[in-house]
C-alpha cells in the first residue's frame, strides 16, 4: 500500500511522511530538533531559567517549551523544570491540571454522570411500556379492558376459512 502524501503544516512542502505519527516535513523535523537541542543546551547552562525567560532567550514557542518538559526532556539534564496548571497555576510538570484540579473535574463528572442517570431512569419509569404484557402489569389504564373480545382476533374471509395474513399463502 502506497502511503498518502501529506503537507507540512509548518512550511506548506508536500513530503511522504515515513510513519503515521510524522507531521512535519523532514527539513522541518530537522529545525525543530536543532531548536530544541539549543533549549536543552540553554537550561543546561541556566537550571533556573523560567519558561518566559527561556522563550525569550531561545525563541521556541511556549506549546514546544511545555511539550518538552510533559515528556520529561529537562530531566535528564537534572534541571526540574514546570509550568503552570491551566486552573489555578499551580506548578506541574505533566499534563493540563494539577493533581488537586484533576480530582476536583473527576469529582464533577462523576456526580454530573450519576444525575443523569438518575434522570434517565426517572423519566423511563414514567413513561409506558409499548409492550402490551408490561402495560397491563404496569397499571397502563384502568385494568379493564374496553375493546370486545372479537375485536382482538384475526378477521376472517368469507368461506375459504383463513385469516387475513395467510390470504396470499394459497
Amino acid at each position: 500500500m502506497a502511503a498518502k502524501m501529506k503537507n507540512c503544516p509548518s512550511c506548506g512542502r508536500i513530503f511522504v511522511p515515513m510513519n503515521a505519527t510524522q507531521k512535519l516535513c523532514p527539513d522541518c523535523m530537522d529545525k525543530l530538533r536543532e531548536k530544541e537541542h539549543e533549549v536543552v543546551e540553554y537550561v543546561r547552562d541556566h537550571p533556573k531559567v523560567k519558561i518566559a525567560e527561556l522563550i525569550e532567550a531561545t525563541g521556541a514557542s511556549e506549546n514546544m517549551i511545555k511539550r518538552m518538559i510533559r515528556e520529561g526532556r529537562f530531566v535528564q539534564t537534572g534541571v526540574e523544570m514546570t509550568y503552570p496548571c491551566e486552573k489555578c497555576g499551580a506548578p506541574i510538570t505533566t499534563g493540563k491540571l494539577c493533581p488537586k484540579c484533576a480530582g476536583a473535574l473527576k469529582k464533577d463528572l462523576a456526580g454530573a454522570a450519576q444525575k443523569i442517570a438518575e434522570n434517565r431512569e426517572r423519566k423511563l419509569a414514567e413513561r409506558p411500556s409499548s409492550f402490551r404484557s408490561e402495560r397491563t402489569t404496569q397499571g397502563g389504564g384502568s385494568g379493564a379492558k374496553t375493546a370486545s373480545p372479537t375485536a382482538s382476533k384475526p378477521k376472517k374471509y368469507a368461506g375459504d376459512g383463513l385469516s387475513h395474513r395467510y390470504r396470499g399463502l394459497r
